[in-house]
């Protein structure tokens, strides 16, 4: 079976689970750093995304301490 990855206005690439398992894992974590999510259907792949990417977090602020 072949796993699907998207991203916008982009093609629909196929990665090819009878490869190593050491190759798929490396060619998912490239994918997911450009940016791409997994979907079920390449014909319709905005429809059937699996996992939605996690927002970036912006770090907080520390507040300084008060001077007494």
């Amino acid at each position: 079976m072949a796993q699907y990855w998207y991203k916008k206005d982009k093609r629909v690439k196929r990665i090819s689970e009878d490869n190593s398992d050491r190759d798929v894992v490396k060619q998912v974590a490239e994918l997911k750093v450009k940016g791409y999510v997994q979907v079920l259907d390449r014909i319709n792949p905005s429809a059937t995304i699996i996992e939605q990417p996690k927002p970036k977090t912006k770090p907080k602020k520390k507040s300084k301490a008060k001077k007494k």
